[in-house]
């Protein structure tokens, strides 16, 4: 991994990093396990979130990997 830029957006800490696919889906799967395996207080006391908060970086974690396998898949195809 690898961080590229860092930036404030009114409160919200951002980063530019470059991962590799399969350090997105350790992510993807991790927080998969947790959401399904903790109950909403021990995500909160662990992770200072909500459930529904893991929950939504969790989908956006499975989106990235996703586009990131169709565009492996297209230039294996090409």
């Amino acid at each position: 991994m690898r961080v590229i830029k860092t930036k404030s957006v009114a409160s919200v800490e951002l980063a530019e990093v470059e991962i590799s696919l399969d350090e997105l889906q350790v992510f993807e799967i991790a927080l998969n396990y947790v959401t399904k395996s903790l109950d909403e207080k021990e995500i909160e006391k662990i992770f200072g979130a909500t459930k529904n908060e893991l929950e939504g970086i969790r989908e956006d974690v499975e989106k990235a990997a996703i586009k990131c396998r169709e565009q492996n898949l297209e230039t294996a195809l090409a």
